[in-house]
C-alpha cells in the first residue's frame, strides 16, 4: 500500500470527488470522498477512472470535516474510491478528526479486513479504530449482485465494527442526479448500469 504525500506537517488527500451532502452513499445525510487512486483494477470495476494516482484535488482532512459540518443535517461522512486505504496517513487523519468530532463513517475497500489487520502500517492501525463500518472486499464480475445497498458483487461483507448502524440503517439503492450551472450532470448512488443508460438519455 501506497504511502501519502505530505505537503509541510499536513498530510493532504489525493480526492477524485467531494461531496458534502448526499442520501445515497449511506445512512441519513452524509458527505462523501471519492479518493483518488487504485492500483486492484477490479475486473468489471465501474469507477476505473478513480484509479491514476496523478494528484487530481487534494484536500486536507481538516477541510472535508470542516466542510462537512456546515450542514448540521450530515450526521457522517463515507470514504469511498479508488482505494481509501492506500492513503492510510490522509485517511486515518481524516477519520479520527470525523470521530472527534462525532461524525460517523462509512469506509470501502477492496482489501478484506484480515488483509488491513495483518497490515503493520500504524496508520491502518489508526484507520480502523475509526470506522463504524467497513465494506470491505474486491468487487468481483463473476458474483455481480446488486439486491443490496452500495455494493456490487456477492463477496463483499458489511462490517459492524461498532454498535452505531445496523444493516437496517442502509437505505435501499438510489441514484441521485446533479446538473451543475454550466449544465454539466454528475450522478452519485447505486443502480443497474441499464438503469443509469436509460436515466442519462432522458436526460
Amino acid at each position: 500500500m501506497g504511502a501519502a504525500e505530505a505537503e509541510g506537517s499536513t498530510c493532504r488527500l489525493n480526492v477524485h470527488r467531494f461531496l458534502p451532502l448526499t442520501q445515497a452513499e449511506g445512512p441519513g445525510w452524509r458527505s462523501c470522498v471519492w479518493v483518488q487512486g487504485c492500483s486492484r483494477h477490479c475486473e468489471g470495476c465501474f469507477a476505473p477512472h478513480t484509479w491514476s494516482h496523478e494528484p487530481r484535488l487534494l484536500m486536507r482532512p481538516e477541510e472535508v470535516v470542516a466542510q462537512t459540518l456546515k450542514d448540521e443535517r450530515v450526521e457522517g461522512i463515507t470514504v469511498l474510491g479508488g482505494e481509501p486505504f492506500e492513503q492510510p496517513e490522509p485517511l486515518a487523519t481524516l477519520l479520527t478528526l470525523a470521530w472527534e468530532a462525532r461524525l460517523s463513517t462509512v469506509v470501502f475497500t477492496g482489501f478484506t479486513h484480515k488483509q488491513l489487520l495483518d497490515n503493520d502500517h500504524p496508520a491502518i492501525k489508526e484507520a480502523l479504530s475509526h470506522i463504524d463500518v467497513l465494506i470491505d472486499g474486491p468487487y468481483r464480475q463473476s458474483e455481480r449482485d446488486l439486491h443490496r445497498p452500495l455494493v456490487g458483487s456477492a463477496n463483499q461483507r458489511f462490517l459492524f465494527l461498532t454498535e452505531r448502524y445496523a444493516m437496517d440503517d442502509f437505505p435501499p439503492n438510489k441514484v441521485e442526479v446533479r446538473i451543475g450551472k454550466d449544465g454539466s450532470i454528475a450522478l452519485n448512488g447505486m443502480g443497474p448500469v441499464e438503469t443509469l443508460v436509460r436515466l442519462m438519455k432522458k436526460l
